[in-house]
């Protein structure tokens, strides 16, 4: 009978259950999107863990023919979870003689064979139209053997050695087909490169490779293979290799990483067992996988902690959200509750049918969850179109995982409201109003106590202080046991209260002057008074659901706060880095040198050629020197002061003492004058206008301080150097620099400024492609690209700017669903006022009042706190490292935008649901008005 009654209620009441539905379902799906993103992250930092490592298995075959290397080949073809093989032989360090025309040349040479379908040719950049035939080669390019041999000479190996030579000479006459251009993955394979899983060698040393030349496998050195087996040799100068190639995609799963490494190890013993029968001895099969997979056990457990802390937050508020929801649900079913009450239902039998309901919602919310976090996967994985609306990115243990949690997450909210419920008096739930949420709080510390702590952090951030700093000096500072442990546990409590700090304030503040006393009403009051009687009104409502307003107005306040929060964090972390590495780099593009003194000319060559594309330029020099006070050793940098300016990234803050420009223009109007490392003015004790003696070799110059740069070493932190010369620099002309250049052992850089719009990665091409005398080109692009590819921090990032969106989302149903059962709560009460003369617009003047009050008030809150919390860890960090690169709180256009968009999301979820009600039961009025 109860279930009966549960589900005629659930489908009378479907209003009602669906307030709670789309909490649960918002959430649910933010979770299965989460562990979307997880899966779909692992598998891309797995890839790229596992994309160096271009070949599975590598077994080495020792001794056996060609005939048994090709069965042991077939022999593991069969087996499931292997998608390729290949035989490999090489050579390595072989005599060769190359013949052009009448003349030869000696050289050495390494060789590889590989098969007709090896996969060798995958990474053949320029692979011929046909097959390597029998005697032929191709020399890999770039090699010292191609600068010596050319098209159609022929190249005689001789694999003998002094011991072979009485037993079987082995000579082979190769003719050159072509130079062959391989990638990294190739080249590897080719070479053998068999215990590492990185590349070698790389694109950028591929002028010291070794003399490599391809053969043919099957055509050339399998009969070679064949004589020397015959003949019984003892040592073989070659060695073959089975590369082995697994179906990573049926066996390795990113997100079950010690399944997978069981499924490597599974398909590795079959591999010696199928490969030993085929060979008739023990073989021994090298694993490249299982490494890697063991280190990305903590990579994989990394992203799963990672993402689930910066998810905390938004469970949290769908948590809180179905709460307020269930509270104002179950106030509305009184009449219903004291019914059943009346009809002879328990206290138990009401909970349990309560309860029935409850996972009945969030089990059809984890479901809607599921589909709905497929249909916004785009969003969680960045439009991966290997991801994109795929259903294998929703694992079975999403599935059961996402429909768990919206059961918990229903459980959790409404059992507290449904217990209240159920217990309620039969007298009291038929009344048409009960003082429930109007009860004061009797136990008040808790909010104060939670008020105290949120109060002391929000002033630490207000103050910018490092506090976990000032407590580790303290704490081993002192030599008292009792201080030091008390110390330790503030420590531990400081901590916590960074995360939090402003929940507990917005809780304890809520609790205590909306719920718990008049001081918000009164507010209310005071600015209403400008609406007269509907004022008055309004705030009296207020006053009527104190517990309602605060629970709301807690829920906004921390979503604004923590959207903020974060919102400010990312922006300027994402600001840091871009600074950081303009810093590192030091201008759009910077070109390092080789020899100094050929640096004008350089700068030259480079501008004929880019010169379209660069705005200014300009060269830095740098050498070390010593004070011969305190001898202190000195890097210097010497420039071109205002070409220098228009060129090089810098920070006005960076310098001290003087403006910045004021200081450079200083220095070119007089090469006697130097800007100060400041860790060296600190410890000299000089100050602006004084001079300094600086020693070059037998030389020493008096140059005057026009002005610091560098930080301020009486900033460092606990436990590091109070002493940081070297680490920064101090700037000289570069008129002063011609003259001492010949004292001091000097390196330099090129700095260019390019034009808006400027593609600083192909400049940065173009420069490396001129051949000159450098010895690298750094270009912020790409810097700034290579930042980019750390797939778990971006990932990190990706969920916590969708966690602000969902948070949103979560807050403005909860918002709109709120008002929404409060005004249906209050439909008779709205029509009784509507009877009594007042107009829709007065009725929505009066809700909008009572409504908009809380929601301003909260949005303020929760701003003035997220602007605070985030400028206070920022700060924080800054205090804890000194660097040159400091953090700063910054909101860009994107932030501001999607900051603004949320906060319109919370009014729109205020006011719409009360005009569409408000319309709905005043036309309705008039309606039954017009039919009397």
């Amino acid at each position: 009978m109860p279930l009966f009654y549960t589900f005629k209620h659930f489908f009378r009441s479907w209003n009602i259950f669906l307030a709670l539905l789309l909490g649960i379902v918002l959430a649910s799906a933010f979770f299965a999107g989460i562990d979307i993103k997880t899966n779909v992250t692992a598998t891309q930092a797995l890839d790229q863990q596992l994309k160096n490592v271009y070949v599975d298995m590598d077994a080495y075959l020792i001794g056996s023919n060609s005939t048994q290397m090709l069965a042991a080949r077939d022999s593991i073809l069969n087996l499931t979870g292997v998608a390729y093989a290949e035989i490999i032989s090489r050579g390595y360090s072989i005599s060769a003689r190359i013949f052009h025309d009448s003349n030869s040349t000696y050289a050495i040479a390494d060789v590889a064979a590989i098969t007709n379908d090896s996969r060798v040719y995958d990474g053949w950049l320029n692979k011929p139209t046909e097959e390597l035939g029998e005697n032929e080669t191709y020399i890999l390019e770039n090699s010292a053997l191609a600068s010596l041999a050319q098209i159609g000479d022929i190249i005689q190996l001789n694999f003998s050695t002094p011991y072979l030579e009485s037993q079987f000479p082995v000579v082979m006459n190769l003719t050159v087909k072509g130079f062959a251009q391989l990638d990294d993955t190739a080249t590897a394979m080719a070479y053998g490169y068999r215990y590492s899983i990185m590349p070698y060698p790389t694109k950028d040393s591929s002028a010291q490779i070794g003399p490599l030349m391809l053969i043919s496998w099957e055509k050339t050195l399998q009969k070679i293979l064949e004589e020397m087996l015959e003949s019984h040799l003892l040592y073989l100068p070659i060695e073959t290799d089975l590369l082995i190639y697994l179906n990573r995609g049926a066996l390795i799963k990113p997100w079950d990483i010690t399944t997978s490494i069981n499924n490597v190890e599974v398909i590795k013993n079959s591999i010696v067992n199928a490969m030993s029968n085929a060979l008739n001895y023990s073989v021994s099969v090298q694993d490249n996988l299982e490494g890697p997979l063991q280190s990305f056990q903590y990579i994989s457990t990394s992203i799963r902690f990672s993402f689930t802390l910066v998810s905390l937050p938004i469970f949290f508020v769908a948590w809180y959200m179905g709460t307020t929801v269930a509270n104002v649900s179950f106030n509305l079913r009184r009449r219903e509750i004291g019914l059943l009450s009346t009809k002879g239902f328990s206290r138990g039998q009401i909970l349990r049918m309560f309860l029935t309901e409850t996972l009945l919602i969030g089990c059809i919310g984890g479901v809607l969850g599921i589909f709905l976090g497929f249909l916004l996967n785009p969003l969680f994985t960045q439009f991966n179109t290997e991801a994109l609306f795929n259903p294998q990115v929703i694992s079975p243990y999403t599935i059961v995982l996402t429909i768990a949690f919206g059961i918990i997450l229903a459980f959790l909210s409404t059992y507290s409201s449904a217990k209240r419920a159920s217990q309620l008096p039969t007298v009291d739930a038929l009344r048409e109003y009960l003082p429930m949420e109007t009860e004061k709080l009797r136990r008040m510390r808790w909010p104060l106590l939670a008020l105290i702590l949120g109060t002391y952090k929000i002033g630490v951030f207000i103050l910018g202080v490092n506090m976990s700093d000032v407590l580790t000096r303290i704490m081993f500072g002192g030599g008292n046991f009792i201080l030091m442990l008390l110390v330790g546990i503030f420590l531990f409590i400081d901590l916590m209260l960074n995360y939090i700090g402003p929940l507990l304030f917005f809780w304890g503040f809520t609790k205590l002057f909306i719920q718990g006393s008049m001081e918000f009403q009164q507010l209310i009051t005071k600015v209403a008074r400008f609406l007269g009687d509907l004022g008055v009104l309004a705030t009296k409502n207020v006053r009527r659901n104190p517990a309602r307003a605060a629970a709301i107005a807690f829920l906004i306040a921390l979503i604004v706060g923590y959207s903020v929060q974060v919102n400010g964090q990312l922006a300027s972390e994402q600001d840091y880095v871009v600074r950081q590495i303009y810093y590192q780099v030091g201008a759009d593009i910077a070109v390092n040198v080789v020899n100094a003194n050929e640096t004008p000319q350089i700068l030259n060559s480079i501008m004929a050629n880019v010169s379209g594309s660069v705005q200014n330029s300009t060269i830095e020099y740098s050498f070390y020197t010593y004070s011969t006070a305190g001898y202190y050793s000195m890097l210097i940098k010497a420039v071109e002061p205002y070409s220098w300016l228009k060129t090089a990234y810098y920070e006005s803050n960076w310098f001290s003492g003087t403006e910045v420009t004021t200081a450079f223009n200083n220095l070119a109007l007089d090469e006697n004058t130097i800007i100060l490392e400041r860790s060296i003015a600190t410890a000299l004790n000089l100050k602006i206008g004084q001079n300094i003696s600086i020693a070059f070799a037998s030389v020493s110059r008096n140059l005057k301080i026009i002005g610091f740069f560098g930080p301020d070493i009486s900033q460092q932190t606990f436990g590091s150097s109070q002493y940081i010369a070297n680490r920064y620099w101090s700037f000289v002309s570069q008129d002063f620099y011609d003259e001492i250049s010949a004292y001091v052992s000097s390196s330099a850089k090129i700095f260019l400024k390019l034009k808006g719009g400027v593609n600083g990665k192909s400049i940065a091409d173009s420069i490396r492609n001129l051949s000159l005398n450098v010895n690298s080109v750094e270009s912020f692009a790409e810097d700034l690209a290579n930042a980019q590819t750390d797939i778990v921090t971006m990932g990190t990032l990706d969920v916590e700017r969708l966690g602000i969106v969902f948070a949103f989302l979560g807050a403005s149903v909860g918002t709109a669903l709120v008002s929404i059962v409060s005004m249906k709560e209050r439909s008779r009460e709205a029509a009784i006022m509507s009877v009594k003369g007042l107009s829709y617009k007065q009725l929505v003047i009066m809700f909008l009042t009572e409504n908009l009050a809380l929601v301003i008030f909260s949005v303020v809150l929760g701003l003035f706190v997220g602007f605070v919390a985030a400028y206070g860890n920022i700060s924080a960090t800054n205090v804890a490292l000194v660097e040159l690169v400091r953090r700063r709180l910054v909101f860009p256009l994107d932030s501001t935008i999607m900051l603004t968009s949320c906060l319109a999301l919370i009014f729109a979820a205020t006011i719409l649901p009360i005009l569409i009600m408000l319309r709905g039961y005043v036309t309705k009025l008039e309606r039954m008005v017009r039919l009397r």
